[in-house]
């Protein structure tokens, strides 16, 4: 499905979530009463009766408002609430939030059929889960566990890795649901680690509950298909982490007036608001909350099952539709190697290297405030360039990897779209023989063939190729100024390091130096490293220079308002910040931070675009642009709908990869760092140096990137965002895909 009809389903989904109403106890063509409770959620085994439907109550007409976060799609992010526990559905792939895992393997099999049972398998006999609880969760030292064993044996949990708080409990063979007393503390509000080790086997596991009491063997339900609605049983409830959007309300509608659905928001180290959903049209306002970390809980009473429809975090106004009225004659896709985000004023405003080119193009081109990388080097982040995939698809990762020719990559775009496509690169990875291309007309390595390896000649060079300039063509640059090794450009060098200086760098640090000093083989003194700085700066303002060049060439071919521009980076630079240099050593922001922007406005409105964006995307939005068919494979998605308006309002997940032995996701300011089975998280907002894990004091921060990052990294290899959406925010269709 293409990034277009996938938003447009989407949307068209949503929509009628909207108008299908909900029901709880009786419902148009179905009985009342306890014939309606889902097996094992039936609130009448409480003590409970049914209830008789109610008139319906309708709340006053509002404003056009449009929802930014659907509880309903985004139901496998939900953290089901039964008896007061945390109930874990390991055969759903919401499954995946709970693990964490290094490479590509859990330690569970997902997704399985245990004889007609969904069940999660461990593949060993040690597997572990990681769960957020509440204070009131933690309070009840106890875990229940509904599992099949193929034999009786012993069943031992180890809690946060205390093994003084190790518990055994012994299972039946077959299907048998395990009630385990834990000592008193070994829960802790936050995050848990529960370690199950079998003593004979590897266990299949139906749920797990953690704290609360029992609320019987089946698996929890949370959805009705046939009304497209969330379904809470009587005293049960869903829990998101979620970010509150600008004079965002909660909203859904119940079609029964027994029932009501208690709101309950609470942010990070603040205080709850609190309200209810009743009837049609209702909503809790949680505005005074907007921009923060919320755990966001929905409670049913009143009925045997409360189905909400419609359920969503909404905001005022119109959803907004995209417009395509023009596509862009000519294309240029220019990478800035090396060229870190924090440099360049359009994204830090107290950035040092001035960029003006850059500073003036924000009127009249998408600039995107939060881009990330997939890898952390060249060869890694240019293929997922090129390809729209991530890492641990295209796999250009060894140092003599090569993409495979079953890729679709960028130049193949520009020729279904008649283009001349020409290539002129400054990096001695991009070339036809690694796999950056067969189908280009032209295509000049200026590190194998010679040519010059400033911005000027790599850009002369290409902009000379295009021999007929005013026919549809599609240019490649990739220039390597701020990539070592920097040299000395005026007259910014002066600039920026006005004071005398002598030293070994006084007019280049070359990559043989560089290379001597990551390795500790060249020691540099802080004078030396004020220097070494310098001289990347000035090459940052100095590419930026070469974009006016560009400016003017368009201008004098008179192209220039026919003509889109792609500018991004493939990585950054670490700069001593944690005693490294270069790149490739980590996944700090230094790294995998990188501006982009996007110049064609009939299709890009001028402003920034705080929302995340990743690399993977950049080959969809030019597919998109030109009309060209996207690729079945592709797993990244067109922005053009993002820069008009749809999806805006909630904070994107990107993810960057260290070679996929650890991982990192952002959101907003928030970045978790995931290697094996630890996590951190740093508040990038507050403070991009990275240097405070604050995951113990921002649990719910934590959870609110971790949820995401982990369902993408258990379902990588088959993510598709123009059918899923981003992972912190997905579209009907990934619950849907799933079976759920």
């Amino acid at each position: 499905m293409s990034a277009r009809s996938g938003s447009v389903a989407a949307t068209a989904l949503l929509a009628s979530f909207v108008l299908a109403g909900a029901s709880c106890g009786k419902r148009d063509g179905e009985g009342g009463g306890a014939a309606n409770a889902v097996p094992g959620e039936s609130s009448a085994g409480e003590g409970k009766s049914a209830t008789a439907a109610k008139p319906v109550p309708q709340a006053p007409p509002r404003g056009p408002e449009h929802a930014v976060f659907s509880l309903v799609d985004n139901r496998l992010a939900a953290h089901v609430q039964r008896g007061g526990g945390l109930v874990v559905p390991a055969g759903s792939a919401g499954f995946a939030k709970y693990l964490r895992f290094a490479g590509s393997s859990p330690a569970w099999q997902l997704r399985r059929d245990a004889g007609g049972t969904k069940a999660a398998s461990m593949r060993s006999k040690v597997a572990g889960i990681y769960v957020p609880l509440t204070a009131e969760q933690a309070s009840a030292p106890v875990v229940r566990i509904r599992a099949q064993s193929p034999a009786p044996q012993r069943l031992g949990l180890r809690i946060n890795g205390k093994r003084d708080k190790e518990v055994t409990v012994e299972l039946a063979a077959g299907w048998s649901t395990a009630e385990v007393p834990l000592p008193a503390g070994a829960l802790a509000a936050g995050e848990n680690e529960i370690i199950f080790f079998a003593g004979k086997s590897p266990l299949d596991v139906a749920w797990v509950q953690v704290g609360g009491k029992a609320f019987g063997d089946e698996t929890p339900s949370l959805y009705d298909a046939a009304s497209k609605s969330l379904s809470i049983p009587d005293g049960g409830g869903l829990a998101w982490y979620v970010v509150v959007p600008d004079k965002g309300v909660v909203a859904g509608d119940l079609d029964d007036g027994a029932c009501k659905v208690a709101v309950r928001a609470t942010p990070e180290g603040g205080q709850a608001i609190e309200g209810a959903l009743s009837g049609r049209g209702s909503v809790v306002e949680l505005g005074q909350l907007a921009g923060q970390v919320t755990r966001l809980e929905l409670v049913a009473s009143g009925c045997q099952m409360a189905r909400v429809a419609g359920a969503a975090l909404r905001v005022p106004g119109k959803a907004p539709e995209v417009s395509r009225p023009s596509k862009p004659k000519h294309v240029v896709l220019w990478i800035m190697d090396s060229l870190r985000a924090d440099r360049v004023r359009t994204i830090f405003e107290k950035a040092r290297p001035e960029t003006p080119v850059f500073d003036k193009m924000v009127a009249d081109t998408a600039v995107f405030t939060q881009a990330y990388v997939q890898g952390n080097e060249t060869k890694c982040s240019h293929a997922s360039i090129w390809t729209s995939l991530y890492p641990i698809n295209h796999k250009m990762i060894p140092p003599n990897s090569k993409i495979d020719k079953k890729w679709v990559t960028v130049e193949e775009v520009a020729k279904s779209a008649g283009m001349f496509a020409s290539g002129e690169s400054g990096n001695g990875y991009i070339t036809p023989e690694r796999g950056f291309g067969e189908k280009w007309d032209q295509f000049h390595n200026h590190i194998h063939k010679g040519g010059g390896l400033r911005a000027e000649d790599i850009l002369n060079k290409g902009l000379a190729s295009l021999t007929a300039p005013t026919d549809p063509w599609f240019l490649y640059i990739g220039t390597i100024d701020t990539h070592v090794s920097w040299r000395a450009k005026e007259p910014w060098l002066s600039k920026y390091d006005p004071e005398p200086y002598s030293g070994r760098f006084k007019v280049e640090a070359s990559g043989q130096d560089m290379g001597k000093v990551a390795l500790g083989k060249l020691k540099v003194t802080p004078r030396d490293i004020k220097r070494i700085i310098a001289l990347y700066d000035s090459n940052v303002s100095y590419q930026d220079s070469q974009v006016a060049v560009l400016q003017a060439k368009l201008a004098e071919w008179k192209v220039a308002d026919d003509t889109m521009i792609v500018i991004v980076a493939d990585h950054g630079d670490e700069q001593f910040e944690d005693g490294r240099v270069g790149h490739g050593g980590s996944i700090r922001e230094t790294l995998v931070y990188v501006p982009m922007l996007i110049h064609y406005p009939p299709l890009f409105p001028g402003g920034k675009i705080p929302e995340g964006v990743e690399v993977v995307d950049i080959l969809p939005t030019i597919a998109d642009a030109l009309g060209v068919q996207p690729d079945e494979n592709w797993q990244g998605e067109s922005l053009i709908p993002l820069v008009q308006g749809v999806g805006r309002g909630y904070p994107r997940m990107t993810m960057a990869s260290k070679y996929e032995n650890a991982h990192a996701g952002r959101m907003g300011r928030w970045k978790v760092y995931a290697a094996g089975t630890q996590s951190q998280l740093y508040d990038v907002g507050a403070e991009p140096e990275e240097k405070t894990d604050v995951a113990a004091d921002k649990p719910m921060a934590l959870r609110l990137v971790s949820d995401a990052l982990w369902l993408l990294r258990a379902n990588n290899a088959e993510w598709r965002k123009s059918r899923w959406g981003n992972p912190a925010n997905v579209s009907a269709a990934f619950a849907a895909d799933m079976g759920e």
